[in-house]
């Protein structure tokens, strides 16, 4: 399958950018721990970061590559390069007027994205001066966005896989460089994010010129595709970024308790690594092929390819999940456990990675289904049904709140995000977009039973290592590879006994250009 070697593609590359994320991370955790500092800046740069995320792994791309796809497919190139320069000056404009409304108003919508703060005035103070430097970002990330789905559409995945590796270096060196000058390191990381964004869109052209994708500027905003465009845009923003939305939410909430919002970012780090080597990788590899597809096969054709796609999914999203529902604890402390970041802050981490965990396999899920609505060129059930998640996120999350702090908030993302998956289940069959066949059961079994198979051997080598004593850290970082690799060798070891998914049937869907 065409869509499966495009996204192992992806994934390779989203792998590495992840290892930086994470490098940066457990940087971050030894000198910004769960306090203060770290507070400040994860709630300054959530607001762009979560642009980030919603334009290029979602919104964007969702509703540019169906149109800039089917007009490739019909030689239109002319059309096809006006369109990729017409969005490109049409977001651009976009997000620099939303850049300069929340400048003015910065403090009044600080108030509202971490009303906690308000109380500590040196604290809010801060967190004003950082978010209006790293705000700008917003502008320099739409450019990206686009840069990027040009590439993919082309079907060159590797660059905007890679890209954020680029914002993992500059900020693991600003906070280096900071301590090393004893400097204000808030201000580093700030003026960090949208120099990493400037050194992305350099390398992102180079790519385009190099690939001789053209772009081309018109005075015509509103042909045909654009006001497709505009149609999709709007509805793609929530339907693709709900779990984004959700997430800032959850931050929003969180401020109220000291801490939390620390807790929330490293379990929401963990399990956003799964999500983006499965979920975004598939999602975003098989946008342009089915809406190809759609144009080129038969409904049969089109419906077959997209439940291959969520099998070859699903062989992946369900033992990941079960394992970080049983290890969250122990890859909470490898990666982050020192320096600033105690025990008390791995303990509350890896509870909330543990229930966000329950809803890994629906994240990942909903990164696949939603693109079968843009494909299609109808964004508003997707949207709905968005909206309809929202709510039940910040009804639950306030509620949960109450009982349980800010853990509440990570159960109620879970929730909402297997709310939204049923959601949208009942609408394709429905629509007659995607249903799935008989055929699916059997793998589905085997997938489970193979992953149970694995949970059980996790957790023998887990209660190993959780009373083994560790002269150096060394040994421990040892046995935690061994766990990990080990598991999935037992896991794939039993899964490849089901025909489908042996070695080399696995190696001939990835060889097909279908």
């Amino acid at each position: 399958m065409k869509i499966i070697r495009s996204s192992i593609i992806y994934s390779s590359f989203t792998a590495l950018s992840r290892i930086a994320g994470f490098i940066r991370d457990i940087v971050f955790a030894n000198f910004l721990g769960s306090g203060a500092s770290a507070d400040i800046f994860y709630v300054a740069f959530r607001f762009p970061n979560t642009f980030r995320r919603i334009f290029s792994e979602g919104a964007f791309n969702s509703a540019f590559v169906p149109i800039y796809s089917k007009l490739l497919t019909k030689s239109n190139r002319t059309e096809a390069n006006y369109f990729a320069g017409n969005t490109l000056l049409m977001l651009f404009a976009l997000t620099l007027l939303i850049v300069i409304i929340i400048e003015i108003f910065m403090p009044t919508f600080l108030l509202l994205l971490a009303p906690g703060f308000k109380e500590d005035t040196e604290k809010f103070s801060n967190l004003i001066e950082s978010a209006r430097i790293i705000f700008p970002f917003l502008i320099l990330v739409s450019v990206v966005s686009i840069l990027s789905s040009l590439l993919n559409s082309h079907g060159k995945f590797a660059l905007s896989a890679a890209i954020p590796i680029i914002l993992n270096i500059v900020l693991t060196l600003a906070v280096l460089i900071s301590f090393y000058l004893s400097s204000n390191h808030l201000l580093f990381l700030s003026w960090g994010v949208l120099l990493s964004g400037i050194i992305q869109i350099l390398f992102l052209f180079y790519a385009i010129k190099k690939n001789k994708i053209l772009i081309e500027f018109s005075k015509n905003y509103f042909s045909i595709p654009l006001i497709k465009f505009y149609k999709l845009f709007l509805p793609s923003i929530l339907s693709s970024g709900i779990l984004q939305i959700n997430i800032l939410i959850g931050t929003i909430i969180a401020s109220f308790e000291s801490g939390a919002v620390s807790y929330l970012y490293y379990a929401d780090r963990i399990y956003q690594l799964p999500l983006a080597l499965i979920g975004i990788a598939i999602g975003i590899t098989m946008l342009p092929n089915i809406s190809k597809k759609i144009k080129m096969s038969t409904k049969k054709d089109v419906n077959n390819t997209i439940e291959k796609t969520i099998i070859y999914s699903l062989l992946l999203a369900i033992p990941a999940s079960m394992a970080l529902y049983i290890i969250p604890e122990i890859i909470i402390k490898i990666l982050f456990e020192r320096g600033a970041f105690n025990e008390t802050s791995t303990y509350y981490s890896s509870i909330a990675l543990k229930l966000f965990s329950i809803g890994l396999v629906a994240f990942i899920l909903t990164k696949i289904l939603t693109p079968i609505y843009f494909a299609n060129e109808n964004p508003k059930p997707p949207m709905n049904f968005a909206l309809i998640t929202v709510i039940i996120n910040v009804s639950l999350s306030i509620y949960l709140f109450q009982i349980i702090g800010f853990l509440g908030i990570a159960a109620a993302t879970s929730i909402a995000s297997w709310c939204n998956v049923v959601l949208l289940y009942i609408d394709l069959k429905n629509k007659d977009y995607f249903f799935h066949t008989k055929e699916i059961l059997k793998p589905l079994l085997v997938i489970i039973f193979s992953s149970s198979i694995m949970i059980i051997y996790l957790s023998y080598i887990k209660s190993i290592f959780m009373k083994a004593e560790f002269l150096y850290f060394y040994h421990e970082i040892l046995l935690f590879i061994l766990m990990i690799v080990s598991s999935a060798v037992v896991y794939f070891l039993i899964i490849s006994f089901y025909k489908p998914f042996t070695y080399a049937r696995l190696k001939e869907n990835l060889l097909s250009n279908e």
